[in-house]
């Protein structure tokens, strides 16, 4: 009777502690799947929108572009469709390569739309003067007790 109930129990606690190690967003299936099937990034109007090449698993329709044939891994491109709508005219795409190393080339010989918004805009916000004003005229207003 023992020996039955032992038996139960081992087949119980291994189900428990098998579940966990097998379920969709363990560790264990993270490093099962492997790693990234290609490596992308976004172009909006012909300027890249972000510094280094993302990892994808999953691979939509593709079509090839001209302009990025030329280079190595490269797999082709897809149209987005942008949550904000942006300028009119420009298309938001994302172009996908097999090689992070030649994504990154491709990307870094792409103009870059967040470069030219730090050159453009100011990179230092103004001083917050009434926070600073209203704290001085409280102290001079109110002598300490002490």
């Amino acid at each position: 009777m023992l020996k039955i109930q032992f038996k139960k129990s081992v087949i119980v606690a291994s189900v428990l502690l098998l579940q966990p190690m097998l379920h969709v967003g363990s560790f264990a299936y993270a490093k099962k799947q492997g790693p990234p099937k290609a490596f992308s990034f976004i172009a909006e109007g012909g300027k890249a929108s972000q510094g280094e090449c993302d990892g994808e698993r999953k691979i939509p329709k593709l079509k090839r572009l001209k302009e990025f044939s030329h280079a190595n891994s490269y797999m082709g491109s897809e149209l987005q469709k942008p949550d904000i709508p942006g300028k009119t005219g420009e298309e938001m795409w994302k172009h996908f390569f097999k090689a992070k190393p030649s994504c990154n080339a491709v990307l870094a010989k792409t103009p870059s739309s967040v470069a030219a918004n730090l050159k453009n805009g100011k990179t230092e916000l103004p001083p917050d003067d009434s926070a600073d004003s209203e704290d001085d005229e409280d102290q001079t207003a109110k002598p300490d007790p002490e």
